[in-house]
Formats: structure tokens, sequence, C-alpha cells
């Protein structure tokens, strides 16, 4: 059985394409790019199942896609809004979404928590963090990091007073 902690989510099924069963996607992350026979991973009933890619045609972002075994119109409508899954070790090296996992330290009030999302936005990325119980929204900005450790998986900080408080 897949462990959710190694998935990271990368769109969703937005609707069946046509009866032979394909599905159009809403990819919200360009972190990797899907092929042929690649594997992605689908939430039904609360197991993570593996469904390899068949086929795959159109936009980057909207690709429509053959999964093997999804051949009807029914089933592309019964895991249609169903959100898609990718294996983290999948990711590119060069992906800023390697620092999931990583953890934050800042440098007066000392660790934070584990990198739980790396959203892009328009003017920077944002870690998304668990602390004290809420998630927190921290700027990936250079202003605010001393250093990264990749081989310790941390990344250290001077976050302005109050940011966590927000």
């Amino acid at each position: 059985m897949i462990n959710k902690d190694s998935l990271i989510s990368i769109g969703y099924i937005s609707r069946p394409h046509s009866y032979k069963g394909e599905v159009q996607l809403r990819l919200e992350r360009k972190i990797v790019s899907l092929k042929r026979d690649d594997f992605v991973f689908i939430e039904l009933d609360g197991q993570y199942i593996p469904f390899r890619v068949d086929n795959l045609k159109g936009k980057p972002d909207e690709p429509v896609i053959k999964f093997r075994f999804v051949d009807t119109y029914e089933y592309a409508q019964e895991i249609s809004g169903s959100e898609l899954f990718t294996d983290q070790e999948v990711l590119p090296l060069e992906s800023e979404l390697t620092f999931i996992g990583f953890e934050l330290i800042d440098k007066k009030l000392g660790t934070i928590g584990k990198v739980l999302d790396v959203q892009e936005m328009p003017q920077q990325l944002m870690l998304t963090v668990e602390y004290n119980g809420e998630e927190k929204y921290i700027p990936l900005v250079e202003d605010f990091i001393d250093y990264i450790s990749e081989e310790n998986k941390e990344i250290w900080l001077q976050l302005p007073e109050g940011l966590l408080d927000l």
C-alpha cells in the first residue's frame, strides 16, 4: 500500500473527454512532464491507486489522458473530480518541490517544522509548514534565507518578527 506522505498532488481529473474512457486533467503544478507508461495515483475510497498512462495529447497543463483499464465513459465519469498524485521520488532534482520534507529553522525561534508543500505564486515561492498546530505560509525569498543544507534537509532562515503570527 502506498503511503500518502510519499505522494504530492499535481492536479485533478476535470472531466471525461470521450466515450473511450479518456479524461481531461487540470495540472496545477508544472513539476513533472507526464509521458506514456508513467504512473500517477488517484485517491479512491481512501486508497491511492496507481494508474498507468497509455496515451496523452493536448496542452501541457490540461492534457487529455488515456489510462490503462479506464475504457468507458462511465468509469471516466466516476473518477472525474479525483485528485491526482505523483511519487515525490520522480521529482526532478532542479524542482523547487524537492524542499518538501526539509526542516525549517529560524535563527531566533529555532525549529519551525517540516515543509509540507511548496506553492508557486506570481511573486515568489511559498512554503507551507505546520507551526503550533496551524498551517503557515512562508515566502521563500533570498532576504529570509541564511543557507540551505540539502545534505541535512534543512533551510535556515531569519524571518521578520511576527510573520508566523499572521
